[in-house]
């Protein structure tokens, strides 16, 4: 086995909130090639005191590859496009899945990419559909540039994951990078996951939420971004985009477990689901 990577505690919130859906032993390789041992108490923490946000965490990855698998059975041969990657190994399940309906992957992140392509080289040697890029996603100009570099084309459809990021991100910073992927016939599906503003919240779950929303800002030293209905509605036209799905949490798990066992109303569960043609 390789020198196993140290990561950050959200690496490790993320990874460990999900490690269930990790399961061939292609993911599981990878996973056992990561050293959680000098990370932060975050998702002990969070666990502990507000148990349902790591279930959304997971729902959030379940509902991202239940939008990848219908799309990619209603249009194979995309390109797929994962900005602020991470360390999520996303890029492995759509190869164990959807290896003959994906031209490329791209992966783009600002941190862990070197190390994260070493993990790759050691697991999946000789790989060439995945390629990974060092780039601040807000950073435009050198986005573009790296996106041609690692063989994204514009003619081609693509999908665009921005999976736990926006709440990093201002939305103008936000609209500035979906403008790249911008076309006339929009024929690129961009797909994530915002943080709710509290007027969206129905008071039951109010506090849970607003205690959440504080252990992460106080953790990440910044205020996240949280934006009501009306805030991505306003982002979408001002991309002139296409909203394809715009879901709560309890209609995600609804989708994914059968019920609602955890969530049951819209506003619950800190984050929602967002698709827009582009």
């Amino acid at each position: 086995m390789p020198q196993q990577l140290k990561v950050p505690s959200t690496s490790r919130l993320v990874l460990e909130a999900t490690m269930q859906l990790y399961t061939t032993p292609l993911q599981q390789r990878y996973i056992e090639s990561i050293d959680f041992s000098e990370t932060s108490r975050l998702f002990y923490d969070l666990k502990r005191h507000f148990p349902h946000v790591i279930d959304a965490i997971c729902l959030r990855k379940q509902s991202i590859r239940a939008m990848l698998q219908e799309r990619i059975s209603r249009l194979p041969g995309q390109q797929v496009i994962l900005l602020g990657a991470g360390l999520d190994p996303l890029s492995l399940y759509l190869l164990e899945n959807y290896r003959e309906q994906v031209s490329r992957i791209i992966e783009v992140d600002n941190g862990y990419i070197a190390e994260k392509q070493q993990l790759y080289t050691t697991i999946i040697p000789e790989e060439s559909m995945i390629r990974l890029s060092k780039c601040d996603v807000t950073d435009t100009v050198l986005l573009w540039n790296k996106l041609l570099e690692n063989g994204y084309q514009q003619e081609m459809p693509a999908i665009i994951v921005f999976e736990g990021l926006i709440h990093y991100v201002s939305n103008d910073a936000f609209i500035n990078t979906m403008k790249l992927f911008k076309t006339a016939d929009r024929k690129n599906l961009v797909m994530l996951d915002y943080s709710l503003s509290e007027e969206e919240v129905p008071p039951a779950f109010l506090q849970h939420h607003q205690g959440v929303i504080r252990m992460l800002e106080t953790f990440v030293n910044t205020r996240l971004n949280i934006n009501s209905h009306a805030d991505m509605a306003g982002i979408i036209y001002q991309l002139d985009a296409t909203l394809e799905n715009l879901e709560p949490m309890c209609v995600t798990e609804r989708k994914i477990t059968g019920s609602n066992k955890i969530f049951h109303s819209p506003g619950e569960g800190i984050i929602e689901m967002l698709s827009f043609s582009l």
